[in-house]
């Protein structure tokens, strides 16, 4: 039975960490990557589908596979407004898991955020929760949150606040510090994690991973 994954977001920091380990990884059969511009990767199993994501109807039909990733994300400063923010990171996962869930895709993976919730006073924050709280609606056979505190790595856009967290790791990654949760994580271990739980599902049908957890593979 073929094995195919489905990835958003692949041009990413994570997302394109993940797409290089899926490409290596010889128990998927297909990678199946969806997005505005193209990731310039050129592998044999690798599906690419460059979309007008406006247009859900061109492609909605190609949502097809084992497991969906989604691993898009902005900050307001990038999006220019809260809408615009909204609609990459909540409306946009949102669509692709409909198309998903209608065409039979078991697994869902999301890079959600540290503090997630629906109800915080951070607008950021709570789009996170909002995506989560949907997502849960939906009935996957497995759906899978991945709460990182900053993510670490080389971006083709800066983003200050991950410069300054990125300076501040020996503080928070002591092992006796209260800050440690805030520690941030690597986009390429991140992937890896994840990776490892899309391989080896866990029993429950909704399961977050956060803390400790992300710095483990299954």
């Amino acid at each position: 039975m073929t094995k195919t994954a489905i990835v958003i977001g692949a041009t990413g920091l994570v997302g394109s960490a993940l797409l290089e380990q899926l490409l290596a990884d010889e128990s998927w059969d297909k990678v199946r990557v969806f997005g505005r511009k193209s990731t310039g990767v050129n592998a044999d199993k690798l599906e690419e589908h460059v979309v007008d994501f406006a247009k859900i109807d061109s492609w909605q039909q190609l949502i097809q596979g084992r497991s969906l990733f989604i691993c898009i994300g902005t900050t307001l400063s990038q999006a220019g407004s809260k809408a615009a923010m909204r609609a990459i990171d909540l409306e946009l996962p949102l669509a692709f898991a409909t198309a998903a869930k209608r065409n039979h895709v078991e697994d869902c993976l999301l890079i959600s955020s540290l503090f997630a919730n629906a109800k915080s006073p951070s607008h950021y924050l709570r789009i996170k929760g909002e995506l989560e709280n949907q997502l849960a609606c939906f009935g996957f056979k497995h759906l899978m949150l991945f709460r990182p505190g900053p993510l670490l790595g080389e971006r083709t856009q800066v983003r200050f606040s991950e410069q300054v967290v990125a300076a501040l790791q020996p503080v928070f990654s002591a092992n006796l510090s209260p800050l440690r949760r805030w520690r941030g994580i690597e986009a390429v271990q991140l992937a890896t994690t994840m990776l490892s739980y899309a391989n080896k599902p866990p029993a429950e049908a909704r399961v977050v991973i956060q803390g400790e957890a992300l710095f483990t593979p299954r």
